[in-house]
């Protein structure tokens, strides 16, 4: 079960979406809610007997302080609208941290919440940070606007693989409480005889958790994989996607894989990744 349901949370007017999906995951299984705010601070000017820059470094060590204290009095006040149990975990971290402290207490979540990333370098990394680092799944809300967060229609990216099999686990309660799951297999040419089973064994897996899911391969028709799921997504009203996040460590810029990446950037709803 979803029990402890984390959110990152900066004090813009981003947290409007991500509490708005946090409410209803929270609503639907009864979850602990924690606020995940790390409060920036400004790195440290170099130590070369410049008296006046170390006193320069400090204010604004002290002004970021302060503001945090502000930051962090707003979302405290957000959170108890949720009417759920809640708590707001504030960190004051240098910019190098943030990606490590928010996988490290990913750790202790079942779910940790957060905007699918828009091309915005940083969160990009948090994102990659918690997928990759935490050991527990990530639920992405696209930021364009406040998406309806609903479990009705699921749709599962299956390649048998091992990310694929770990997303599939993650996301069981979500699934439970599903009234369609359909299992999606893309080759990038015709199915041979031997790959028409694919995905038959994750749809025996679900039906022993009580799960009742079709299975449907289809052709990825010159398409990238990415944007054949999107597709199939859409056409058949899915509200959510869930996937393996994979990682290529042979392309130093751009340390998400070809499907990963178009979904993360493209998905017009939330999607449920696990690594």
């Amino acid at each position: 079960m979803i029990r402890d349901v984390m959110v990152w949370l900066d004090g813009s007017v981003s947290d409007d979406i991500r509490l708005a999906a946090v409410a209803e995951i929270a609503r639907r299984f009864e979850s602990q809610v924690t606020g995940l705010f790390l409060n920036p601070l400004p790195l440290p000017a170099p130590v070369d007997g410049d008296v006046a820059g170390v006193l320069t470094t400090a204010e604004l060590m002290e002004c970021a302080r302060e503001a945090g204290d502000r930051t962090e009095e707003l979302l405290a006040r957000r959170l108890k609208q949720l009417e759920r149990p809640v708590e707001i975990r504030r960190f004051d971290v240098l910019p190098g941290d943030v990606v490590e402290k928010a996988a490290r207490e990913a750790r202790s979540a079942d779910t940790f919440v957060a905007l699918r990333p828009d091309g915005a370098k940083d969160l990009e990394r948090l994102v990659e940070g918690v997928l990759f680092g935490s050991g527990r799944h990530i639920y992405l809300v696209p930021g364009s606007e406040q998406p309806t967060i609903s479990f009705d229609r699921i749709l599962i990216a299956w390649n048998g693989s091992r990310e694929a099999a770990r997303a599939l686990a993650e996301s069981l309660p979500f699934l439970q409480q599903a009234s369609e799951v359909t299992v999606v297999v893309v080759t990038d040419h015709p199915i041979a005889e031997e790959e028409a089973t694919t995905g038959a064994d994750a749809i025996n897996h679900l039906k022993h958790h009580g799960i009742d899911a079709a299975l449907h391969h289809i052709e990825s028709d010159n398409r990238e994989i990415g944007e054949r799921l999107i597709a199939e997504a859409e056409r058949r009203k899915c509200n959510l996607i869930v996937l393996g996040g994979y990682s290529h460590s042979r392309l130093r810029e751009r340390l998400l894989g070809g499907v990963t990446y178009d979904l993360l950037h493209e998905a017009p709803v939330p999607l449920l990744m696990a690594h």
